[in-house]
This record gives C-alpha cells, sequence and structure tokens, in this order.
C-alpha cells in the first residue's frame, strides 16, 4: 500500500515533471477503457518511487504496489497483480527487474479486456488457465529506459524521466527531514549537506539522518555536519553554492595568512603577519586597543583540506605558544574544522577554535571576499 500522506505538494522540486503529470492525467482517471500507463525514470535515490506513489495517491481508488524483481514466474504475476479487478492502480517499482516470461503477460494484460493465459504448476501436473485483464493503470518506475524492452516501452503512453536538483531544493529537503526528526539546521550546514547529496534526494535522507544520530542536538552547525562528515570517513565538497569565500581552500597559506590579518583590521584590531613557523607558530598578531578587552592576540591559521582536521595536537602546541607570549587570548582559523578531542582541549584552556563555516560567517559580516 502506498503512504496516504505523500501528495504532490509534499514533494520538494520536480515540478516541471509533477506540471506534465497533472496534464496528463487530468482526462484519463484511472481504471477508465482509455486509461493510460506512465513510465518514470531516474537513478537509484532519485526519489522516483516517491513521485509514482504520490501520483498513484493523486488518482486515488484502489492500488497495488510491488517490485518488479518480485515478478519473476508466472505465478508471481498472477498473486502479485490485481488483472481481475477493476479500476485498480498498480505500481511497479523496477519493472525492468521483471523476468522476460512476466514482461510478456504484463503487455498482454495492459490492454484491458483481453485473455490471459496463465500456465500454473510444472511438467504433467501443469495447468493453464485463462482469465479476462480487466482495466487498470500503470505507474510504474525504471532506472533508465534502455534497460527496458521496446515492447515494453511501446505500453506506455508517457515516459517520463526526473528532472536534477537543485542545491536550494535538496536544502529545503535536508531542513524538512530534519524537522521530521525534531532536529533544525543552521543554513551554512544544510547548504554543506545538500552540496555532498550527489543531487540524490535518497542520499539527503541518508545523510541528515545520520549527522543528526551522531551529533545528537536539537540543532545543527556547519562543524557538527564537518565533524559527522570526518567521522564517517567522507571526503567533504565544498561547492561554489556554499558561499562566497569557498575558495578560501585554493589560496597559499601566505594568502590565507594576509586575508586573516585584513579580517582582524576589519575588525578593528591592529593587524600583522609574522615570519614565525613550526608546531605552535604564531601567523598572526593583532592589538585590540580598548578598554577590558584590550590587549594583544594571537593567531595561528591552517589552510587544510575540508576533510583534514585540525588535532589536538596542534592545538596543544599552540596554546604553549600563546602561554609564552603572555597573550590576552589565542585563536585557530582553519579552513577545514577540528577533532572532538581538539575541542575539547581548547574549551578547557580558553583557546577559541574558528572554522570554515564560522570564518565564511565573519567574512561575510565585515563585508570581505576571499
Amino acid at each position: 500500500m502506498t503512504d496516504p500522506l505523500i501528495r504532490y505538494a509534499d514533494i520538494i522540486g520536480q515540478e516541471e515533471t509533477l506540471a506534465r503529470l497533472r496534464t496528463f492525467y487530468s482526462s484519463r482517471p484511472p481504471g477508465s477503457p482509455d486509461a493510460a500507463h506512465v513510465l518514470i525514470l531516474a537513478e537509484n535515490g532519485m526519489g522516483k518511487r516517491t513521485v509514482a506513489e504520490a501520483l498513484a495517491n493523486e488518482l486515488g481508488g484502489p492500488c497495488k504496489e510491488v517490485c518488479g524483481s518480485q515478478l519473476q514466474t508466472e505465478r508471481d504475476f498472477t498473486v502479485a497483480l490485481p488483472i481481475l479487478v477493476p479500476g485498480k492502480i498498480v505500481i511497479i517499482d523496477g519493472i525492468h527487474r521483471m523476468k522476460h516470461s512476466s514482461q510478456e503477460m504484463l503487455t498482454r494484460a495492459l490492454g484491458g479486456g483481453r485473455k490471459v493465459t496463465v500456465r500454473v504448476g510444472m511438467g504433467r501436473r501443469a495447468r493453464d488457465f485463462e482469465f479476462d485483464a480487466q482495466p487498470f493503470t500503470l505507474v510504474a518506475t525504471a532506472d533508465k529506459k534502455s534497460a527496458c524492452s521496446e515492447e515494453l516501452l511501446s505500453c506506455f503512453s508517457l515516459v517520463l524521466p526526473l528532472r536534477s536538483y537543485s542545491l536550494e531544493d535538496l536544502g529545503h529537503l535536508a531542513q524538512k527531514i530534519a524537522l521530521s526528526l525534531g532536529t533544525a539546521i543552521d543554513p551554512d550546514a544544510t547548504r554543506l549537506i545538500a552540496a555532498n547529496s550527489g543531487g540524490r534526494p535518497g542520499q539527503i535522507e541518508a545523510l541528515v539522518r545520520r549527522i543528526v544520530k551522531a551529533a545528537g542536538k536539537d540543532r545543527i552547525a556547519v562543524e557538527d555536519a564537518m565533524q559527522a562528515f570526518a567521522d564517517f570517513d567522507m571526503r567533504v565538497k565544498l561547492d561554489s553554492e556554499l558561499g562566497a569565500h569557498s575558495d578560501l581552500g585554493q589560496m597559499s597559506g601566505v594568502e590565507f595568512e594576509g586575508l586573516v590579518a585584513a579580517l582582524l583590521s576589519r575588525m578593528e584590531f591592529r593587524a600583522e603577519t609574522t615570519r614565525a613557523t613550526g608546531d605552535g607558530g604564531i601567523d598572526v598578531v593583532a592589538v585590540l586597543d580598548r578598554p577590558i578587552l584590550g590587549g594583544k592576540y594571537l593567531f595561528q591559521c591552517k589552510r587544510y583540506a575540508p576533510n583534514n582536521l585540525v588535532g589536538a595536537s596542534t592545538v596543544r602546541d599552540f596554546y604553549g605558544a600563546v602561554t609564552a607570549d603572555k597573550a590576552v587570548k589565542g585563536v585557530l582559523i582553519t579552513t577545514s574544522d577540528f577533532t572532538a578531542q581538539a575541542r575539547e582541549f581548547a574549551e578547557r584552556v580558553g583557546l577559541e577554535l574558528i572554522n570554515m563555516g564560522r570564518l565564511q560567517s565573519l567574512l561575510t559580516q565585515y563585508g570581505m571576499s576571499a
């Protein structure tokens, strides 16, 4: 049975596809003599089964859903498909996985009112039974058109490939799934998840569920998503849609340090880069001339790849340099993120850690471009 809650309005994206389905079936009620059949094409994880179920629910009437891989014998065909019940809507998910003999029987039954011969049993005990196939509406899915025989394709009045999803659509879907799990996702984290979904709603759902479970929070920030990706051993893609500063990783180390110094100047620091190198080295020294909050601040800049998290040993070495210099505060900035152990140590000793998401927000806030 299909989920009665899945309707066109519940589907994010695919507006053109849904508009075509509305128009196509507006004059073709299910089970009518001229009922037409539709084949929905898309790769796995693109939501073709969801669209098929929404269509069936919009058409109304009794519905039967079956996987094509279950239709391997003539008996499977007669038991699984309602060829004797008029007005049915039948969903076959993965119709290309049906055995050839079942496909032949299906093409004969689709006409409605035709005699369909079914052989039950094997050998000398086999018996042939003849049935009148009643009109029904078929909604089928397949991975690609070439996976279906020409004879099977000829049964469909509409062969409809799903369109690709925009990052905005995928982001809306991620937020919707998170809300159903009792969790909210920050905009930066939403864009990060969308950019790493491969354009597939199925992957979006899997990622959101895993990240929500791993983070264990009622609100997911971009650093939570980055940490989860690291825990999953996933290579993280920072798509151009993630923000105007997604090319930070393409800078040289010297360029990145210069960007940080420029940002600090916008924040009313007197900042300059240093020539210090090695573990624990200070890359930027900044002085803030303000009562109470004023003093010297030390910064270390790590231009790391997104999946290369800054570890606890790096943070400990930086803390040693900050302590030796007797600075007001130490701040470590990276184009990736930090391990849980690094965060724990920094919180304990009073260091501030700024990851890619927070850096992007600061650059935007102070009107800078990388």
